[in-house]
């Protein structure tokens, strides 16, 4: 069993997808150049095609987008998958390095991958040990992918890796090549599995921890409804972030969480509304938030998530389009980002039609109905290369907000 799941996985070391901060495109893993008969074979042609290897625990999440970094009012392309490398949104995540086989580390280092959700990005739990294959990227900067060979140490799918990595004497195991099952045999061996499936379950379980509690939502339409999101003090992919359904009777509970700090994020809906927002213990903004604390093993249970009405507005504005007869039927949409829970797919969008006639066909109106208080960016999403907008911060506070964007074909 163990060597089929290398084989599957060996078949889909190199990866190819497009990133989007739109609609995500699925993953896609190509099939392995590698020609090997045996997993210790495969562990030599993983360890030959890498960059760096090393053990680590992952630190630190960090956006990477030129979305967020741009000053305001500079200009910024409407595609997040050019051709530019630098424009692609992408995670940054900086390892402890615990132990080094292959290449010049030193006591941290950062590797980038995608944001997730359909982009290839792999995805790592704060406070665990992964075994990490690093390869360049087209851009230069060390890179991996969910189709990189390594991954969680606790997984017995790394052991072969390691021992080759740790030059140790391989198993018999190691040294015989991978077959597909039989159908027969493999049915028989499915209570093994299920076995060996429960004990990764409590390996896992055993260095992780869990946050639950009640959510009280004053006045809300819908009972306590809404999503909690778990946000890792050190950063997270907006993505691939932990997120809770909360009952009916305002009971949650996160599921395996790292150890760690973290800010919980409830979003209130009415609908498809988003009607209110808070961060525990109940304030509107990060900075006044008490991060909750998973250890180990343990579940925090008992929080208290009382979530205070809280007003919305609107925002609207004007969107100015230089060379409007180039627009064509491109995509558009004008898109709020939460600065202080960045948050894809974006929450707040405001489509842009084109076909539509108007008496002003270079200027375009917009709106958002219940934003609720906070620093957002506002930009212009749009497919189609050359097309650039100014980069807009938009602070909700007591009153509605009016904006003005602009849009330009920069040859």
């Amino acid at each position: 069993m163990v060597r089929f799941l290398l084989f599957l996985r060996l078949a889909l070391i190199l990866c190819g997808a497009a990133i989007s901060v739109g609609p995500a495109f699925a993953c896609q893993c190509s099939a392995t150049l590698f020609d090997f008969n045996t997993g210790w074979q495969a562990a030599r042609l993983e360890t030959d095609a890498s960059t760096a290897i090393f053990e680590g625990t992952p630190e630190h999440f960090d956006v990477k987008w030129s979305v967020l970094s741009a000053k305001v009012g500079t200009w910024i392309p409407t595609e997040s998958y050019g051709p530019n490398l630098a424009d692609l949104p992408r995670m940054v995540v900086t390892f402890r390095v615990l132990r080094t086989y292959k290449g010049e580390l030193g006591a941290e280092t950062k590797i980038e991958t995608g944001l997730g959700g359909g982009d290839c990005g792999a995805v790592y739990t704060p406070g665990l040990t992964y075994l990490i294959f690093v390869r360049s990227s087209p851009s230069g900067v060390p890179s991996v992918s969910m189709c990189s060979p390594g991954g969680w140490t606790g997984n017995e799918h790394r052991a072969i890796e390691l021992r080759y990595l740790r030059k140790e004497r391989p198993l018999a195991g190691d040294l015989t090549p991978p077959r597909r099952p039989d159908p027969k045999p493999y049915a028989a061996q499915e209570q093994q599995r299920k076995r060996e499936y429960e004990e990764y379950l409590k390996r896992y379980a055993a260095l992780t921890g869990e946050i639950c509690g009640k959510v009280v939502a004053e006045d809300a339409k819908d009972g306590n409804a809404g999503v909690i999101s778990f946000l890792f003090a050190g950063g997270f992919s907006p993505f691939e972030k932990p997120i809770a359904n909360v009952g009916t009777d305002g009971s949650f509970c996160s599921g395996r969480l790292g150890p760690g700090k973290y800010f919980l994020y409830f979003n209130g809906h009415t609908g498809d509304e988003l009607t209110y927002a808070a961060y525990y213990p109940g304030v509107s903004g990060r900075e006044k938030a008490a991060p909750a604390e998973v250890h180990a093993g343990e579940t925090l249970s008992g929080l208290m998530f009382k979530v205070p009405v809280e007003k919305t507005y609107s925002v609207r504005g004007l969107l100015s389009i230089y060379d409007s007869s180039k627009t064509g039927n491109h995509r558009t949409s004008i898109e709020l980002v939460n600065l202080d829970a960045v948050s894809f797919p974006v929450m707040h969008r405001s489509n842009i039609d084109f076909e539509t006639s108007s008496a002003f066909p270079k200027i375009k109106y917009f709106h958002f109905e219940n934003v609720p208080p906070g620093r957002y960016t506002a930009y212009v999403s749009m497919l189609g290369l050359g097309w650039h907008t100014k980069k807009e911060e938009v602070i909700v506070t007591d009153h509605m907000k009016f904006i003005s964007l602009e849009l330009v074909h920069q040859k």
